[in-house]
């Protein structure tokens, strides 16, 4: 790579630094500062990683755990620096921030691979994962279904339990590992972790995020905790932690979420019940609901046992999902523009009062 006489790419290439984001880099303008890659966001502040770590003020910027950002100096001598830009974003892992409107949360930004952590002390919870399975395949980074905590289970519970995760993401890689013992770690680090790759971590709390990090790194970097009596997870991590482990990549560790809303996740629902969408194509109708019109080839294909009820079901309610943000979208907007009116109407009144 063509580098500045004060820049050290080859310094960033660890962290997952390429071509592309150093023609984006340059497009923007030597003079803004540096490049960095954001491995926490705080309220107002952020720390960036590059030739060394450090602390930046990000006020005026949105951003999130993963990205690139372009870091220079204060307004004032002595100020703490500032994140003058964000690079663009390869890809995204999204949800809907719980609240009153509908607006967009990045959990994990610029990531190849996404860990989706299913612990086997627990029964799969499959709506949960078909969930994480279409936003990770609208974030754009290949999914891993990664099966935690294997030592608490017998031999044939784990292979039922890996029979029904491949049943539901279909196309994807299902892993076992455990933690506690070391089984199947080294084997998904060899396949899936490489030198400037990112994988994400995600999961619900007490699934095991932060010691599977732990186990990666083969050291402490993430704080545990056990879970509790119910079976419910503690919530030991509270932010993004982006995370260089050398010869592996790039983790980041996420913290455990309650809830995990669809956002502009059609493609993702899409690739998630592939099967169902492959049939749709076959219907008498393109705008077929697969509910009760003639010539649905979906239906068809459960009357006929070559297609579960259940997947159907389980599709339908995420499409209803992604169709009820979408009319609170559209509501949102139409509020707007009536706010942005009756603005502009005072403004004009207070200009010229009768």
């Amino acid at each position: 790579m063509t580098e500045s006489p004060s820049l050290n790419f080859d310094s960033l290439a660890p962290l997952g630094w390429d071509r592309t984001l150093e023609a984006a880099f340059t497009n923007l303008g030597l003079e803004l500062g540096r490049p960095a890659r954001v491995s926490r966001v705080d309220r107002g502040r952020c720390t960036v990683l590059g030739p060394e770590p450090l602390r930046a003020e990000s006020l005026h910027q949105l951003i999130a755990t993963g990205d690139w950002v372009v870091v220079g100096p204060g307004p004032l001598p002595g100020d703490r620096e500032v994140v003058a830009a964000v690079l663009p974003r390869r890809t995204a892992f999204v949800r809907e921030r719980s609240g009153a409107e509908s607006t967009a949360q990045v959990i994990a930004a610029n990531v190849d691979r996404v860990f989706l952590l299913c612990g086997l002390d627990l029964e799969l919870n499959s709506a949960r994962l078909e969930r994480y399975l279409a936003l990770a395949w609208q974030s754009g980074a290949i999914p891993v279904v990664v099966l935690t905590k294997a030592d608490t289970r017998a031999g044939d519970e784990v292979v039922e339990a890996v029979a029904r995760a491949r049943s539901i993401a279909l196309g994807v890689d299902v892993l076992v590992v455990s933690a506690a013992t070391g089984r199947g770690v080294q084997e998904l680090a060899a396949s899936q972790l490489a030198p400037g790759r990112t994988v994400a971590v995600l999961g619900p709390s007490g699934v095991g995020k932060s010691s599977l990090v732990n186990a990666l790194a083969g050291r402490e970097l993430m704080p545990t905790g056990e879970t509790r009596r119910d079976g419910k997870g503690r919530h030991i991590t509270t932010h993004g932690q982006l995370l260089v482990v050398p010869g592996w990549g790039v983790l980041l560790d996420t913290p455990g979420m309650r809830s995990l809303g669809l956002w502009d996740a059609a493609e993702g629902l899409s690739q998630t019940f592939v099967e169902i969408e492959e049939r749709a194509d076959k219907c008498r109708f393109s705008d077929c609901r697969h509910v009760s019109e003639p010539g649905c080839a979906v239906l068809a294909a459960i009357g006929a046992g070559t297609l579960g009820a259940e997947r159907l079901e389980s599709w339908r309610k995420l499409q209803r999902e992604l169709d009820l943000l979408a009319a609170r979208q559209g509501d949102q907007l139409l509020r707007q523009e009536a706010q942005r009116r009756w603005k502009a109407l005072s403004r004009e009144a207070r200009r010229n009062p009768r």
